[in-house]
């Protein structure tokens, strides 16, 4: 590069950029943190470390010059296809900024955007055409660097798909011939709702490229959530489920937990584990007492392990389990700064909350905690799923009528199939209001 490619103009706009996308002021090495992940996150293939992201923002002195890749991986997620790019479109934006001495006259007229209608506005037809654009932009895994702007537009379209359940087997055929792409989607966008049906295809084609054993672990457990889910038979499940002897902090912490929080419920139901293995509680609580320690700094940056666990530990009942996941959620929570609360997980935790209290035989807390959640207003990958919990509550702490709820649980279960889960959460409201 140039010496004029890095003149601290275009840094420092570039920076301002990044922090108007992200919504984060970075002023300390906490916010750096928070940013790496958010771009790891982003793209996984061109991470930007701490130490950068503090003398990118200025947090300690810059030494010498920064490198290609960190600068495209910053101007990527502020929506520009490289550096060069992002120097392009700046200078053409200063250039149309009408000049100081324009005094007594006219502003130039806006420059007018063509908008996109709202996703939820969109048509059957024009949300398939949004994910068929997807494949044919980065079916090349060179071309594969979204923006934020393509991701965002990508997770409004997957999101519809699933609240309308219209997954186009076109498309997926499509996806399917590029195995990097279908690994983006399925780790962004796992089909939680619809284990019982075009999920399971979903599964079985990121099954057939996944080599790593995280990748395999993560099919399987979803697999075997899946099963366990619409009320197969333990010994089905449990061929599923891959093997947890101990905990692997280079393995995600929300795998492992869904793997942990299944042999879990299996011991509870009378299927223990091997002699001479630990327990799933014991490994549990081990991730539970020590995840800070266990995994990188950024896997403990949405409280994953904990929160993926709570439902299992409620439906098997161990009141050790769920009292170390309300500690840990409580913890999370009350730390979180406010530029990176998501409203959506705060719903989930705070459902997630609502039972463990009620488990806890803490009622008023959990009535108070229940009374607080936007869920008409609320979306999720597992809105359907979360339905059956989120009616229960209302159901087992007397905010609607038995018959509404009811009715409801009736209409979630139908359509995700998941029966066994709607059979055993029956059991809890029936153990409380009985």
């Amino acid at each position: 590069m140039s010496t004029t490619d890095q003149s601290q103009e275009f840094l420092d706009a570039l920076a301002a950029e990044v922090r108007r996308i992200s919504g984060m002021d970075v002023t300390c090495t906490r916010d750096c943190e928070v940013m790496s992940e958010e771009l790891r996150a982003f793209d996984g293939r061109f991470p930007v470390s701490v130490s950068t992201l503090r003398r990118f923002f200025g947090l300690i002195p810059k030494q010498g010059r920064y490198s290609t890749n960190t600068l495209n991986s910053l101007s990527r997620y502020a929506g520009h296809a490289s550096f060069r790019e992002w120097r392009r479109h700046h200078k053409s934006e200063v250039a149309a900024q009408p000049s100081q001495g324009n005094a007594g006259g006219v502003s130039p007229s806006p420059k007018r955007h063509r908008q996109e209608p709202a996703s939820r506005a969109w048509s059957n037809r024009e949300v398939h055409a949004q994910l068929e654009r997807f494949v044919q932009r980065f079916r090349d895994p060179k071309d594969f660097h979204l923006t934020t702007r393509e991701f965002r537009r990508l997770k409004e379209a997957v999101f519809t798909v699933y609240q309308r359940g219209i997954l186009d087997m076109k498309w997926w055929g499509q996806l399917s011939e590029h195995p990097h792409l279908i690994r983006f989607v399925i780790e962004q966008f796992p089909p939680l709702d619809f284990l019982a049906t075009f999920g399971g295809t979903m599964l079985a084609s990121f099954a057939q490229h996944a080599s790593t054993p995280g990748d395999l672990q993560f099919v399987n457990s979803l697999k075997a959530a899946g099963l366990v889910a619409q009320d197969a038979p333990w010994i089905e499940c449990i061929d599923a489920l891959p093997r947890l002897q101990q905990l692997n902090p280079s393995i995600h912490p929300l795998v492992q937990s869904r793997q942990l929080g299944i042999a879990m419920l299996a011991e509870s139901e009378g299927h223990p584990r091997p002699d001479g293995e630990r327990s799933a509680v014991d490994l549990a609580l081990e991730g539970l007492h020590n995840e800070q320690a266990l995994w990188p700094r950024w896997a403990n940056q949405s409280c994953y392990f904990a929160f993926n666990l709570a439902d299992w530990a409620i439906l098997s009942r161990e009141m050790d389990v769920v009292q170390a996941i309300s500690e840990n959620i409580h913890s999370f929570q009350i730390s979180q700064d406010w530029y990176n609360r998501d409203s959506d997980m705060d719903t989930i935790l705070n459902l997630r909350q609502v039972w463990n209290f009620i488990e806890l035989d803490q009622k008023e807390d959990a009535s108070d905690v229940l009374r607080r959640l936007d869920w008409l207003s609320f979306e999720s990958m597992e809105t359907r799923t979360l339905s059956l919990w989120y009616h229960s509550a209302m159901w087992t702490l007397n905010h609607a009528s038995p018959d509404v709820c009811q009715a409801n649980i009736e209409q979630a279960a139908a359509v995700t199939q998941y029966h066994g889960l709607k059979r055993r959460i029956h059991e809890l409201v029936t153990n409380h209001v009985s």
